[in-house]
């Protein structure tokens, strides 16, 4: 998954690892607790709650946080 590291919309990058992955969106559902309608709206999502991205992590076996680091990396001062 190719990342722009200025200008992070998670939501985005969980839905591309999710084509990626061939994850179906009631698997997703499921695996999160949460109901199949909550699933598109996290897609339009820029932040993403901390412990739902780990959650997200652990179901599409991707460390998201790394987005994170690798801005802090490439443009903090």
């Amino acid at each position: 998954m190719s990342a722009n590291f200025n200008c992070i919309h998670i939501g985005k990058m969980i839905q591309q690892r999710m084509k990626e992955c061939g994850v179906s969106v009631g698997r997703a559902a499921k695996f999160l607790k949460v109901k199949e309608e909550e699933m598109e709206k996290v897609y339009d999502r820029k932040p993403v709650d901390s412990s739902q991205l780990l959650s997200w992590g652990k179901l599409l076996e991707y460390d998201f946080f790394r987005i994170y680091s690798q801005h802090l990396i490439l443009y903090a001062p």
